[in-house]
C-alpha cells in the first residue's frame, strides 16, 4: 500500500480550494452579467423594474434615505422592533 507524501496531499488541497474559489467567482460573474439582466425582462420582475425607474430609486444603494416610501418603511420597522405585538 502506498501512502501519498504529505506535501502532495497539501498541494492537492490547495488546488481544490483554488478551483472552488474560481468556480464561485465564475458563477457570480455569470449571474451579474447574464442571469441578472435576463431576469429583469421576466414578466414577474418587469413591473417592479418599471416602478423603480419611474420613481427614480437608486436600487443599488445600500440606504434609501431620500425616498419617502423607504423612510416610512424604516420608521414602521423601528416601531415594530421597539414595540413588538404581544399576545392577549
Amino acid at each position: 500500500m502506498t501512502i501519498m507524501p504529505r506535501i502532495n496531499q497539501k498541494t492537492s488541497d490547495v488546488v481544490k480550494r483554488l478551483a472552488g474559489l474560481l468556480v464561485c467567482i465564475l458563477l457570480i460573474a455569470l449571474f451579474v452579467f447574464y442571469i441578472g439582466p435576463a431576469l429583469e425582462q421576466t414578466p414577474a420582475l418587469k413591473p417592479v423594474m418599471q416602478a423603480i425607474d419611474e420613481r427614480g430609486i437608486e436600487a443599488n444603494m445600500y440606504f434609501y434615505t431620500e425616498v419617502e416610501e423607504f423612510s416610512e418603511a424604516n420608521i414602521n420597522m423601528n416601531n415594530t422592533m421597539a414595540y413588538p405585538p404581544r399576545s392577549p
